[in-house]
């Protein structure tokens, strides 16, 4: 009996000190635990911290700001009559606008700073890729003011385009830009705004794709926004004008490639040519005019390096370049007398030759010409060929600086005469102070 007390009595004193043993584990465990739910805490907190820094890193968006000042002072004298009162023709070179048949004039200066320009761009990283913006203007062609007393001049748009590099290759460009069907990097390196008569030049809305190829060439397909441009049929009421008429985007295909010094670009443009209008023809009988064809153009443009110099070269020919080349030269084609579309084949182009004197000093020298087969029916003074040559001395004395001289001379011949002449001349020097910033 005794034994079995002792036993009970030693279960007794065991139970009542596993409450209390309990309670110390516990008690012993709980700096552990406390540690280790910190631990936890902390990588949690880490994780986070470092997927917002990534998201930020993604999401962060780069900012630049830009454009140049630049003063032009020009010279001109027309041979074929006086000049357009404050005329686009006095701002930079415009072809079309050479007068002929009037007699010589004196010689005009004109002064202004409307080729200035700012330009604002961003460049995000995400998911997705980068996506860039790039939005640009100056204050050429609009005139707001007079030049008595504000010689203001109202901005206008230039670039306003998103780009999407989805990938390594491959990008999409949504907006206004320089036209796929014109290679800018060809232009030659002159101080007049657009430059030789046969060049292609551009810009407008456009959706565009651009994929990459190997060795750093590369393919380009865009939409870009149409319109028309067409003479009125002698004998009829139908004006020459511009429409917008088109259902049809402008459909660009291109290639950049390149070969040892030469980089180069071969460019196609499918363009619907269409007018609705209303006239008269030379019978008297009233047309309903609602027509529409499709034309095309093809342009070849590079670069090739010989050295410190470089040859820059343009080739265009097409039945509708119409508006594409030299600052719509040439209309796209002729509304006849039935009001049918009769497309005008055109060609045109220049080579420029750039040559550094000196790490500061440097010329070019740039000839062109452009011409169009019009048909018998167009007006006396409907042009059909023009020609330029353009030569410079620049000087640099920072990369950001320039300043130089230009002489420029350009003719334009028509299909008839006006008072015996069928051609008009200009003759322009033209001084300019440029810095980029």
């Amino acid at each position: 009996m005794q034994d079995n007390n002792s036993k009970q009595t030693h279960q007794s004193r065991l139970a009542a000190l596993l409450p209390m043993a309990a309670a110390v584990a516990l008690a012993s465990m709980s700096p552990l635990q406390a540690a280790a739910e910190t631990l936890e805490e902390r990588v949690a907190r880490l994780e986070a911290a470092l997927a917002e820094e990534k998201e930020a890193k993604q999401s962060a968006t780069d900012y630049s700001f830009g454009g140049y000042i630049k003063l032009d002072v020009i010279a001109s004298d027309y041979s074929g009559g006086d000049r357009a009162t404050a005329g686009v023709g006095d701002d930079f070179f415009v072809p079309s606008t050479i007068p002929i048949g009037g007699d010589s004039g004196d010689v005009y200066t004109d002064v202004h700073a409307k080729h200035s320009r700012i330009w604002f761009k961003t460049s995000t990283q995400t998911d997705a890729g980068t996506i860039s913006t790039h939005l640009e203007m100056d204050f050429g062609v609009n005139q707001a003011g007079d030049e008595r007393i504000s010689n203001s001049a109202a901005n206008r748009l230039r670039h306003a385009f998103i780009k999407w590099q989805y990938d390594e290759n491959s990008s999409l460009l949504a907006g206004q830009s320089w036209s796929t069907f014109f290679n800018v990097g060809t232009l030659p390196d002159i101080i007049d705004f657009v430059g030789p008569v046969g060049t292609i030049f551009e810009r407008q809305p456009q959706l565009r794709w651009t994929h990459g190829l190997a060795g750093g060439n590369s393919f380009m397909l865009a939409l870009e926004n149409p319109s028309t441009g067409l003479y009125g049929q002698a004998g009829s009421s139908a004006g020459g004008s511009n429409f917008d008429n088109n259902a049809m985007p402008d459909v660009v295909l291109r290639y950049n490639g390149s070969a040892g010094d030469l980089s180069y670009s071969a460019s196609v443009v499918a363009r619907e040519i269409a007018y609705k209008q209303t006239f008269t023809d030379s019978n008297s009988a009233t047309v309903e005019g609602d027509e529409s064809t499709i034309g095309y153009g093809l342009a070849l443009a590079g670069t090739w390096k010989l050295g410190q110099d470089d040859i820059r070269f343009q080739l265009n020919a097409g039945n509708a370049l119409g508006r594409y080349m030299g600052l719509q030269s040439f209309r796209d084609g002729v509304i006849e007398d039935n009001g049918d579309i009769e497309l005008i084949d055109q060609m045109g182009g220049y080579i420029a030759y750039r040559h550094p004197w000196s790490p500061k000093w440097r010329s070019s020298l740039v000839l062109s010409a452009s011409s169009a087969d019009n048909p018998d029916t167009v007006a006396a003074t409907t042009p059909k060929s023009y020609q330029s040559v353009h030569a410079n001395l620049l000087y640099s004395p920072v990369a950001a600086l320039t300043l130089g001289a230009e002489l420029i001379h350009g003719e334009k011949t028509i299909e008839g005469d006006v008072n015996g002449d069928d051609s008009g001349e200009l003759d322009r020097l033209q001084f300019s102070v440029k810095y980029v910033f």
